[in-house]
């Protein structure tokens, strides 16, 4: 006859196997094992870790109160809490919890299992957003979440197809049953810029244009379906827009109506723009750069024709000088009291510049000399 002492830790569990058969479970404390003639072998079983990986065998001799087996179909999930914090994501299949473990309760009040299983229905598409300790051990296969700032939206793609656009706020989907997608959209003004756009005039000049466009999105839906990349379809427009505009005119024309030309060009992209959800807020030339040559040829033109303006302006005024002389002259031929009084205004001026009067006289000059005084 064989005796054997096994003493079961408070976190542990034992099974007894006598000719390898399940035949007891034991919990913590101290036991005396009396098998003659049969070969008897102890299977230790941590607790520590709530999860468990019993077969079956052994399973059938644990009471309920000590282990839970949770069985989840293909849309379930659960989550798996320890003393009131999420430890766990439990997905599809069979689980075995261990409960063993109690939190201590008031006086006449039993013990709480310190282990609970929440179950979670992910048969749907739209949820509530998870608790951030939650989310943080759900995979990326089960959950998704976006969260759209005021300004913007997001798009919920399910199963490949546009399903909804949901308004600035936090949102979040189960892709379990279903393939969720969540796509973040601005709807906030944006630039886009053509530059070192290369293009001929009419009269055969090469230029360079930088273009600038201000726009934002005005339909989310068209924008998602009709255009893969929305700026680049205004890019597009705005080329092919401004290199029309141009081969239409000459260099001189294109200068002269520069905002004409920018407003024709604000009608053409806007309508391409409106195609792929786009709104069109402004649209015009930045810059018209000339070739080297080309700039040098058109400032010796400014220059001249500036040149020009003076002499005529000069011209004009020396005319008017003269006519105005001549006019003075006929005046004071009519009038000679006139040209006295215009003499006598002389002598004033040039007094009032005289600060000392040095007087020579000859020989002989001073007796003929008299001074009057008032």
């Amino acid at each position: 006859m064989s005796i054997m002492r096994v003493d079961v830790g408070q976190n542990e569990r034992a099974f007894v196997l006598v000719d390898e058969q399940p035949a007891r479970y034991l919990v913590p404390g101290r036991y005396w094992l009396v098998y003659p003639f049969r070969k008897v072998r102890l299977v230790r079983v941590s607790t520590e870790q709530p999860l468990a990986n019993l077969d079956t065998a052994l399973l059938g001799l644990v009471p309920e109160a000590d282990l839970q087996v949770v069985e989840l179909g293909a849309d379930e999930r659960a989550v798996l809490f320890h003393k009131g914090r999420p430890v766990r994501w439990l997905g599809r299949g069979q689980h075995q919890v261990w409960t063993v473990e109690r939190i201590p309760g008031r006086a006449l009040v039993p013990a709480a299992p310190s282990v609970r299983v929440e179950r979670v229905d992910t048969s749907g598409v739209a949820t509530a957003p998870l608790r951030d300790d939650v989310r943080a051990l759900v995979p990326a296969s089960d959950y998704v979440e976006a969260t759209a700032a005021e300004g913007s939206v997001v798009l919920r793609y399910v199963d490949g197809s546009l399903d909804a656009v949901l308004p600035a706020g936090r949102h979040a989907a189960w892709t379990v049953a279903r393939k969720v997608q969540l796509a973040l959209i601005d709807l906030r003004e944006r630039l886009l810029h053509v530059t070192g756009q290369e293009v001929m005039t009419k009269d055969r000049v090469t230029l360079r244009l930088n273009l600038s466009a201000a726009f934002r999105v005005a339909d989310a839906r068209r924008l998602a379906v009709v255009a893969r990349s929305p700026d680049d379809v205004l890019y597009l427009a705005m080329q092919l827009a401004a290199r029309e505009a141009v081969a239409e005119r000459t260099l001189d024309e294109l200068l002269a109506s520069r905002e004409a030309v920018a407003e024709n060009l604000y009608a053409d992209v806007k309508g391409r723009a409106e195609t792929v959800g786009l709104e069109l807020l402004r649209f015009g030339i930045k810059d018209v750069v000339l070739p080297g040559e080309m700039k040098e040829l058109l400032n010796r033109v400014i220059q001249a024709q500036k040149e020009a303006e003076a002499n005529v302006i000069l011209r004009r005024e020396e005319t008017a000088a003269t006519r105005s002389m001549a006019q003075t002259a006929k005046v004071l031929a009519e009038n000679p009291l006139l040209v006295r009084l215009k003499e006598l205004e002389a002598y004033k001026d040039l007094a009032a510049k005289v600060g000392q009067v040095h007087l020579v006289l000859g020989e002989g000059a001073v007796p003929t000399l008299q001074l009057k005084g008032s």
